[in-house]
């Protein structure tokens, strides 16, 4: 198994039960130095005190588990208010969101769409979404999506 793997599986059952649910583990390395990072969320997203209270818990387990050989930083941290949508299921669980779209080839004549997801059925992204003075609705096959993440909207 894998440090990533290995560190998934701990996070996850040091979470299960809990608010908090795991969204990626990292383990990089930045020039001469290596970073584990643990990004976690929950609703309402995540606090100071919460990736304090997740760090000082998944440490304690990493210390006793020892299996990673190099001098590395932990870092936790929620993924961000502008994540990435991975897989179609976090799409499906961003209905009503405000996402930013850019597709491999045009789509109702544009290739980038800041919109709201209003549905998602079978593989097809349906979005509203304002081009210029005008609301506007199209409808994308995720296959067509080169990159789909939550945007904040102004």
């Amino acid at each position: 198994m894998s440090i990533v793997e290995s560190v998934r599986a701990i996070a996850t059952k040091q979470t299960k039960d809990s608010d908090y649910s795991l969204y990626d583990v990292e383990y990089v390395k930045e020039g001469s130095e290596y970073f584990l990072r643990i990004y976690f969320d929950k609703v309402g997203g995540l606090s100071l005190d919460d990736c304090v209270f997740l760090s000082e818990k998944l440490a304690e387990e990493l210390d006793k588990e020892d299996f990673i050989n190099e001098k590395y930083y932990l870092e936790i941290s929620s993924p961000g208010i502008e994540r990435d949508l991975r897989n179609l299921e976090e799409v499906v669980a961003s209905i009503g969101k405000h996402v930013y779209i850019k597709t491999y080839e045009k789509i109702d004549n544009q290739k980038e769409f800041y919109g709201d997801i209003l549905k998602v059925e079978d593989n097809d992204v349906t979005i509203e979404y304002r081009d210029k003075a005008k609301i506007k609705k199209s409808t994308i096959n995720y296959e067509k999506i080169a990159k789909i993440r939550l945007a904040v909207k102004f």
